[in-house]
């Protein structure tokens, strides 16, 4: 038997707070695809793909906007998506490029995606990752592991302000899949 082959990579689902539909992060595709869901009365065709090669134009200054081998993606309100970068595509062309949190708004009537934070989160993470937008307006992004496979500590999670600013840097000596801030575990 050949090994299996994983060419899509599906690591996030979520659902789209305007119109029920749902988005998948396909890894290996470098893309986020936009499903036709429509709270279950949809029929399942391919809405539209975001990223390199896909289905809108970017707006940004930056020369390589596009995500790679991204985690993790949803929503934080009708036209805001979140999502870690791990730019695994950027790194095979330059050895120095970091993984980065992100920001995109979507006019899905124009077809544009902007990308309104694009912060550097100070080193690579080849594997894993996770994205959050924090009730204070800052975005906290988590680097599963360090380096390229296999996934070796430290894993960190890095907070940013909305200018990309980082403001808080955690590092844990394990590997991890997914994490998230919370605010306090003793609210009464």
């Amino acid at each position: 038997l050949l090994p299996a082959v994983n060419w899509v990579h599906v690591n996030s689902v979520a659902r789209s707070p305007a119109d029920g539909n749902l988005i998948l992060s396909s890894r290996h595709q470098d893309w986020v695809i936009k499903i036709d869901y429509r709270d279950g009365a949809g029929d399942g065709h391919v809405v539209w793909r975001l990223g390199a090669g896909g289905d809108f134009a970017v707006q940004s200054a930056d020369p390589d906007p596009w995500f790679s081998h991204q985690h993790n993606v949803h929503y934080v309100d009708g036209t805001t998506l979140v999502l870690f970068d791990n730019g695994n595509t950027r790194r095979a062309s330059d050895p120095s490029a970091h993984s980065r949190g992100q920001v995109w708004t979507l006019d899905e009537q124009a077809m544009t995606a902007t990308l309104v934070v694009n912060a550097d989160l100070g080193s690579y993470a080849g594997l894993l990752g996770a994205a959050q937008r924090l009730s204070n307006g800052n975005y906290s992004f988590m680097l599963g592991a360090n380096g390229p496979e296999p996934p070796v500590p430290p894993a960190r999670t890095v907070e940013v302000t909305p200018d990309g600013t980082r403001v808080y840097d955690l590092a844990v000596n394990k590997v991890a899949y997914r994490s998230y801030r919370t605010r306090t575990l003793y609210e009464g």
